[in-house]
């Protein structure tokens, strides 16, 4: 089975059906899902753990397909969970090659996990951010005890809620959350302004792993803002039912985030995503490893998941790696409103990021003491595609640049913006700037949130 680099197979797959070919979901002890890729499998001791598969599926023509450090890929495995055991029983570490997925799904929650296993947050399930009407809020009616992540009560989840036969899950099909902007002339000059300011000496570099930028004629803003570079393009209906794909423009929406608020910053978007917002952990550690790296750069994930055994053990080496060149790695943290650790935000040394709403923490927004940092992440304005209407008779899929989004996919981006734009002023390194963005003791915390980073 040959793939492309951007997670699609080059034959074989039709785009009508989603993800249903390239996702496979399976339950852990005590509820908890996580996704895997159906024919792949990570493993060490690449000519042991090839022999054991030839001598389980003799006919199925099993071969290592990628090698990353000490982790090789086989492929065309019939069934990989059961490879998985047989691999361990001969002493040799395998893993799935998990699915992570896109922070930008707010309803319903992660799909490998419909919050299995997880805790709400007030009354943040079911609630999509985008649709929030903050005129229909009484401040004086919020009960700081409810959006408090330290104070929440496992026993409301009911695990009946959760259904794992949801066609939204087993495809990936499912309207964006994304909601079309139209913002005032002054406000878009503004914005425009900052984001295509030019860049200042020494700018960091900014690497962000995503669905690419949006490919649509007239390219926008993009092309007025040459610290904006990325290939290939992100395409916005590849299913082709004339409505936006749930992770389409996704990146594009990113660099817009960072550059605001650190205007002239070099960001570098690669497509890693579907536009049905899946990655698989082979792919994603595949580019890490190819990034130029010095201590200052940045890795922008806006993805994570739940993984077998709580490790991703080949993109914690990965990311690792970039770590020890020099770069700082930031993750989002996800919107499963759970306390579960979501990778690769929970990897050492990552700075996972939680989001903020108006009033607190944003009702889907995970937490815990894996996260390092929380920023706004309900209703942001950024880039988006120009030129696309998806259905007719409808103002929901037209798209003229602009978009309102909500999510932890944002947050974190706001937070990179945050540390890009300290390197720029101080100057500073990126290590440097972590230590006064996001360690220093002196800035305001929330209980399993971390340091708030209020700069958008």
């Amino acid at each position: 089975m040959s793939e492309t680099r951007d997670g699609y197979e080059q034959e074989g797959e039709d785009p009508r059906v989603g993800w249903k070919d390239r996702v496979r979901f399976a339950d852990r002890p005590g509820g908890r899902s996580f996704a895997y890729r159906p024919h792949d499998v990570l493993t060490t001791r690449a000519d042991e753990a090839l022999a054991v598969a030839q001598r389980v599926y003799p006919e199925a023509g099993i071969s290592v397909g990628g090698v990353i450090g000490p982790f090789s890929r086989l492929v065309d495995v019939p069934d990989p969970l059961r490879l998985i055991e047989e691999l361990r029983l001969a002493g040799i570490l395998a893993r799935p090659n998990h699915v992570l997925f896109l922070h930008c799904v707010c309803c319903p929650p992660h799909p490998a996990s419909g919050c299995a296993g997880g805790y709400r947050i007030g009354h943040g399930h079911g609630i999509n951010p985008a649709e929030i009407n903050p005129a229909e809020i009484n401040p004086a009616e919020i009960n700081p005890a409810e959006i408090n992540p330290a104070e929440i009560n496992p026993a409301e989840i009911n695990p009946a809620e959760i259904n794992p036969n949801d066609p939204r899950r087993i495809t990936g099909l499912r309207r964006s959350s994304a909601r079309p902007a139209t913002p005032s002339e002054e406000e878009a000059e503004d914005l425009g302004l900052r984001i295509c300011a030019p860049a200042a000496g020494g700018a960091p570099k900014v690497f962000v792993l995503d669905t690419g930028l949006a490919g649509i004629d007239p390219p926008h803003m993009l092309a007025q803002a040459p610290a904006i570079t990325g290939a290939p393009a992100d395409a916005p209906d590849v299913d082709g039912n004339s409505l936006l794909d749930p992770g389409a423009g996704h990146g594009t929406f990113i660099a817009g985030v960072i550059n605001q608020v650190a205007p002239g910053c070099s960001v570098v978007v690669h497509q890693v995503a579907t536009s049905y917002g899946d990655v698989d952990e082979h792919t994603a550690s595949e580019f890490i490893l190819s990034l130029p790296t010095d201590d200052h750069t940045i890795l922008s994930l806006s993805f994570g998941g739940a993984v077998m055994d709580d490790d991703a053990l080949e993109l914690a080496w990965a990311i690792r790696n970039f770590q020890d060149r020099g770069g700082v790695v930031v993750a989002s943290a996800g919107n499963d409103a759970s306390c579960l650790p979501s990778y690769p935000a929970a990897l050492p040394g990552v700075i996972g990021v939680g989001a903020l709403g108006t009033w607190g923490p944003a009702p889907f927004t995970n937490y815990g003491p894996w996260v390092r940092a929380c920023a706004p992440g309900v209703g942001l304005l950024s880039l988006f595609f120009e030129g696309f209407d998806g259905m007719p008779g409808t103002d929901a899929d037209d798209f003229a640049g602009w978009a309102y989004w909500s999510g932890t996919s944002f947050a974190g981006p706001v937070v990179v913006g945050a540390l890009a734009r300290m390197m720029m002023a101080a100057p500073c390194n990126a290590a440097q700037a972590v230590t006064r963005v996001i360690d220093a003791p002196v800035l305001l915390r929330i209980p399993n949130l971390g340091t708030v980073v209020n700069v958008i």
